[in-house]
C-alpha cells in the first residue's frame, strides 16, 4: 500500500473519532414502546461474517435518508428491503428527536466545511481502495444502536490504523500475506481446474485412442470376412470345377469300363470259338503230315476277317445306328463310344451317343455329348437340333428356343425348328411371337394341319376368335379326322356367338370320338344358352356317364332344372355337388335359390349360410339370406345380412330397397300396435 493511501486512512481514522464524541454529547431520545430497538444491518454484518457479499448491504444513504420517512425501512430475513412501520412517539419526544436532529445536522456540515472532510473526500474520489474503507469504517448518522458496542468497534479500527500507520512493514507485510494467500488459493483453484481440464483431456484422448482400436478391429474383422468370403467363394468355384472334372472322368471311366468289357466278352467269345476249333486243327496238321496231293493253282483258300479288330470308327457308328433303330440301346451306345475311343474329334460319333442316353434317360450325359459334338463342328445343327429337343423336355425353355434358333440355320431344318419355336412361345405366354413363328413355318409348308390347328390357338388366346375359326378350317380342310380342331372349332364359334354352328362343330368332334367328355360338357353348355333346357340336360347326362366325378357338371345340371322350374331335380343335382366338394360355393348358393323358391326359407337361410362361411364377401349371398330371414320374420337378422351386403357394394340399390321395406314394415307394426292400445283405453 503507498504512504498517501496509509495518511488517508490515518486522517479518515481520527476524523471519525472526532465525529463520534462531539455526537456522544447530544442527547437522544430513548424508545418509548419496550421494543428492542433493531440493530444495523452494518453491523450484523462485521459482528457475523467477514466474507458476507457487499452487495446484500444496504448503502448508508438511503438508510439514512429513509431513516426519517414516516415509514422506515427495514431488512426483512430473505435480505430484502420491506417497509414496516415505526414506533409511535409522544410530544414530548418529538421536540427532542427533532431538537437531536438538527444539532446533528450542525456539526454535520460544520465537519463537511473543514480541510480535512475536504481532504478526505478528495482521496476517496481520486482512489475506489480510499472510498470503500472509508465507507466501511464510516459510523452511521442517526443510528439508534449503543455507542458502547460502537465506540469500541471505532477504537479497534482506530488502533488497527494506528498500527498500521505506525508500522507500515507490518502493513504491507500483512497485505501481502493475505494477498499471498489469495493467490495461493487462485494458484491452487487455477491447478485443480488445470488437472481437471488434463484429466478430461487425457479421458478424451484414452477414448480417441479407444475408438480407434475399435475402428481398427473392426476393420481389420471386416477384412478378415472379405478375405473368408473371397476364399469361399474361389473354394466354392474350385468345388464346382472340380465336381464338373469328376463327372467328366467317371463319364469316361464308365465308357472306358464298358468297353473293356465289351472287349473282354468279346475276347471270350474268340478264345472259346478257338477253344472248340482245337480237334479241327489238329485234324488238318495231321492232314498236312500224311501225303497229299498237289491243288491245282486256282483253287485258293478263303478266310474270314476279324470280328472287329479291324473296324474304323465310321464302321462302329453304322454298327451303332442298326442298333438304335432296332431300339438295342445298350449294345448301340458301346459301339458309339467305341467309335469316339478310336477318334475321340467325331462329331457324328458324340451326336450320336447323345441320341442313345436320351433314350437310356441319361439327359445330363446326352446334353454333354451335344455340346461335345458341336465344340467340334458349330455347324452341326442335328447336333443343336437335338439338343434343343432335350432342353425342350427338361422345361428350358428360352434355352432351347435358343438352340432352336441355331438349329434353323440348316435349311433341312428350318421348318422344324420354327414349328417347335412357336409352340415353345406359347408355353410361355408370347402368344403374338408364337403366332409370327406359326407363320414362318407355314411359309416353309403350308400343307401340315398341326400347324394350323395350333395357330388357331394361339389366335384365340389373343380373342382373335374369327381368325381362329378360319384357321382351324384350314385345319379340317387337310385333315378332317382329328376330333380336337373340331372341338377347338366350335369353342371359338361359342365365343362368335354362333351357336348352331358350334354345336354342329361339337357332333362332327363327337362323331370322330364318342368318348370325350368335354365336348358333351360343351355341347349342353351351348343348349342352355339356346334354351334347348332338355337337350342340355341329355348332354350333360353323356357327360356325367363319362365323368361321374366332376362336380361342375352337376351344378351346371342343377342349374338347367331350375331354368326348368324343376327345383326338386335341381336340389338334388347340387347336392350331388356338394358331396363331391363341399367347399362349391355356386351350388350351395344355387340350392340356397331353390329351397327359397320353394318356400323352405329355414332351409334356404342355412344353404346360404353355408355359402356366406366359404365366400364371406359374396354380396348376393348376403342380400338373398337377408331376403329369405325377412321372409320368416326374423327382421332383426334380416337387417344385418342387408347391412353386410350394403358394406360389400354400397351403390347397389337393391339391398337399400329391401331393408327400406324392412324398416316400413316394422314403422307400420309399431304403429299399428300404438293405435290398438289407444282404442283399447278408449273402450275402457
Amino acid at each position: 500500500m503507498r504512504v498517501s493511501n496509509v495518511a488517508l486512512l490515518t486522517l479518515a481514522a481520527l476524523a471519525s473519532q472526532n465525529l463520534t464524541t462531539n455526537t456522544q454529547a447530544a442527547p437522544v431520545a430513548p424508545p418509548v414502546s419496550g421494543v428492542t430497538p433493531a440493530v444495523s444491518n452494518f453491523v450484523d454484518a462485521i459482528n457475523t461474517t467477514v466474507s458476507r457479499p457487499a452487495e446484500s448491504i444496504s448503502a448508508p444513504e438511503t438508510i439514512a435518508h429513509e431513516q426519517f420517512s414516516p415509514r422506515i425501512a427495514v431488512k426483512s430475513q430473505t435480505g430484502l428491503l420491506v417497509a414496516a412501520a415505526g414506533p409511535q412517539l409522544s410530544a414530548d419526544a418529538k421536540i427532542k428527536a427533532d431538537t437531536g436532529a438538527t444539532s446533528g445536522d450542525e456539526l454535520t456540515k460544520s465537519l463537511q466545511e473543514t480541510w480535512l472532510t475536504k481532504l478526505i473526500k478528495n482521496g476517496a474520489d481520486s482512489n475506489p481502495q480510499v472510498r470503500e474503507a472509508f465507507d466501511f469504517i464510516s459510523p452511521i448518522a442517526g443510528s439508534s444502536e449503543s455507542g458502547y458496542g460502537f465506540n469500541n468497534t471505532i477504537n479497534l479500527l482506530n488502533i488497527l490504523l494506528i498500527l498500521g500507520t505506525v508500522f507500515p512493514p507490518v502493513t504491507i507485510a500483512f497485505f501481502w500475506l493475505i494477498r499471498r494467500l489469495v493467490v495461493k488459493q487462485l494458484v491452487a483453484d487455477a491447478n485443480q481446474r488445470l488437472q481437471g481440464i488434463g484429466v478430461l483431456e487425457s479421458e478424451l484422448n484414452n477414448s480417441s485412442q479407444l475408438t480407434q482400436k475399435l475402428r481398427d478391429e473392426l476393420e481389420a474383422q471386416l477384412s478378415a470376412a472379405k478375405q473368408s468370403i473371397d476364399f469361399l467363394s474361389r473354394e466354392t468355384e474350385i468345388s464346382k470345377s472340380s465336381v464338373e472334372q469328376i463327372e467328366t472322368l467317371k463319364s469316361q471311366f464308365l465308357m472306358h469300363l464298358q468297353v473293356l468289357l465289351t472287349e473282354v466278352y468279346d475276347k471270350k467269345s474268340q478264345i472259346v470259338q478257338e477253344i472248340s476249333q482245337v480237334p479241327a486243327i489238329v485234324a488238318k496238321e495231321a492232314v498236312k503230315v500224311a501225303p497229299q496231293p498237289q491243288l491245282n493253282d486256282s483253287q485258293t483258300s478263303q478266310t474270314s476277317p476279324g470280328d472287329g479288330g479291324n473296324l474304323i470308327a465310321d464302321d462302329y457308328i453304322k454298327q451303332g445306328e442298326e442298333l438304335y433303330s432296332k431300339g438295342d440301346y445298350n449294345e448301340a451306345v458301346v459301339c458309339f463310344e467305341k467309335a469316339i475311343l478310336t477318334n475321340n474329334n467325331l462329331d457324328e460319333a458324340w451326336y450320336w451317343r447323345g441320341n442313345v442316353l436320351i433314350k437310356m434317360q441319361r439327359e445330363e450325359e446326352a446334353l454333354a455329348c451335344y455340346d461335345q459334338a458341336i465344340s467340334i463342328k458349330p455347324d452341326n445343327y442335328e447336333a443343336w437340333y437335338g439338343k434343343a429337343n432335350l432342353l425342350a423336355k427338361l422345361h428350358k425353355y428360352e434355352e432351347a428356343i435358343v438352340c432352336y434358333e441355331q438349329a434353323s440355320s440348316g435349311e433341312s431344318q428350318k421348318y422344324a425348328c420354327w414349328h417347335s419355336i412357336a409352340a415353345l412361345l406359347g408355353k410361355l405366354q408370347h402368344y403374338e411371337e408364337a403366332i409370327a413363328s406359326y407363320d414362318r413355318a407355314l411359309a416353309i409348308k403350308d400343307t401340315d394341319s398341326e400347324i394350323w390347328h395350333n395357330r388357331g390357338a394361339m389366335l384365340g388366346k389373343v380373342q382373335q376368335y374369327a381368325q381362329a375359326v378360319d384357321s382351324y378350317d384350314r385345319a379340317v380342310a387337310i385333315n378332317p379326322n382329328r376330333y380336337e380342331t373340331w372341338y377347338n372349332r366350335g369353342n371359338m364359334l361359342w365365343k362368335l356367338l354362333h351357336y348352331s354352328d358350334a354345336i354342329d362343330s361339337y357332333d362332327r368332334a363327337l362323331g370322330i370320338r364318342a368318348d370325350k367328355y368335354e365336348v358333351w360338357y360343351n355341347k349342353g353348355a351351348v343348349f342352355g344358352k339356346m334354351q334347348r333346357y332338355q337337350e342340355s340336360i341329355a348332354a350333360y347326362d353323356k357327360a356325367i356317364a363319362i365323368k361321374p366325378q366332376d362336380f361342375e357338371v352337376w351344378h351346371n345340371r342343377g342349374a338347367i332344372f331350375d331354368k326348368l322350374s324343376q327345383h326338386e331335380a335341381a336340389i338334388a343335382s347340387y347336392d350331388k355337388a356338394i358331396t363331391l366338394n363341399l367347399e362349391c360355393y355356386e351350388a350351395w348358393f344355387a340350392k340356397g335359390e331353390s329351397l327359397a323358391k320353394l318356400h323352405k326359407y329355414q332351409e334356404a337361410i342355412a344353404a346360404y349360410q353355408k355359402a356366406i362361411a366359404i365366400k364371406p364377401d359374396s354380396y348376393d349371398a348376403w342380400h338373398h339370406c337377408g331376403t329369405a330371414l325377412s321372409a320368416v320374420k326374423r327382421y332383426e337378422e334380416a337387417m344385418a345380412a342387408y347391412d353386410r351386403a350394403i358394406a360389400i357394394e354400397p351403390e347397389n340399390s337393391e339391398a337399400w330397397r329391401d331393408r327400406g321395406a324392412i324398416v316400413s314394415e316394422l314403422k307400420q307394426d309399431t304403429e299399428g300396435f300404438a293405435a290398438g292400445e289407444k282404442d283399447t283405453e278408449n273402450l275402457s
